[in-house]
């Protein structure tokens, strides 16, 4: 379990550093991630990466990525 929070906190840095990700990140985050964690989430688990983000995203809530990832680890 440290390894995936190590990873992450990798793929989050990525994401926060790049406003090209972090938009990618917002619209396809399942896919976003997979690219810059270069892993492959199962595909059973991708609309609900995809839900919780939107979700986070559309009730105005916090939408820093390392607080929706954590959601989800």
């Amino acid at each position: 379990m440290a390894d995936m929070k190590a990873l992450a906190a990798e793929v989050i840095k990525k994401i926060q550093s790049d406003p090209a990700l972090l938009k990618e990140f917002t619209e396809k985050p399942a896919k976003t991630i997979e690219k810059v964690a270069g892993i492959n989430i199962p595909d059973f688990m991708e609309p609900k990466i995809e839900q919780i983000v939107k979700e986070q995203i559309a009730s105005g809530g916090n939408t820093d990525p390392m607080d929706i990832i954590n959601k989800f680890l």
